[in-house]
């Protein structure tokens, strides 16, 4: 009888896992990226959907040689967002690897080597999140303040919306990460692109 239940328990467990594991939240995304002093490389964009009041993104990441030192993280573009970056801290951290503390928008001590688990949630800045900025968020939301670089600018002068990371000594480009409205346009990198 008790085998019998244990198995039942089992088959319950993994049917939930399943059917969990295939549900994605429509307000979330999922990037994997590696930092690097020659650009960075991510795998895909982040894909959403338009008009939600929130959006979670979700980086996971490495960071390759010979990179050291601080770094900027900064969600770049338009539709204007404001943004709050959270970094994944473990429950019960075993040590196993080297986590660089977040200082608001500062990742600290970054060494090559070190994995990044990161959340960063983004709200829109008008009532259907596609328009002009309407006014500042409550809750202490960050505004990117980069001026528009030359390279930047995409089809109509438009700066696509984009997760970027900058050395904070020499302001180099480490990693940027598009961030496409899956349901306004086709466009956005292929998996292995370089952004």
């Amino acid at each position: 009888m008790l085998r019998w239940r244990t198995i039942l328990i089992f088959m319950l467990a993994v049917g939930i896992s399943c059917v969990a594991a295939a549900y994605r939240f429509g307000d979330s995304a999922h990037a994997i990226g590696m930092l690097s002093s020659n650009g960075g490389k991510a795998r895909h964009p982040f894909k959403i959907k338009s008009g939600k009041e929130n959006y979670t993104l979700i980086m996971t990441g490495i960071v390759r040689p010979p990179y050291q030192g601080d770094v900027r993280i900064a969600l770049e573009g338009s539709p204007a967002m404001g943004y709050k970056i959270y970094d994944s801290v473990p429950v019960i951290d075993l040590g196993i690897h080297r986590r660089p503390e977040l200082d608001g928008n500062i990742l600290q001590g970054v060494h090559s080597g070190d994995r990044l688990a990161l959340w960063l949630v983004m709200k829109p800045q008008s009532a259907d999140g596609l328009e002009a900025p309407s006014g500042e968020p409550s809750d202490n939301y960050m505004f990117s303040d980069e001026p528009a670089q030359p390279g930047d600018a995409g089809p109509a002068g438009k700066r696509p919306l984009k997760l970027s990371f900058y050395a904070v000594n020499s302001g180099q480009k480490l990693l940027q990460i598009p961030v496409v409205f899956a349901d306004l346009q086709q466009e956005g990198g292929a998996h292995g692109s370089h952004h």
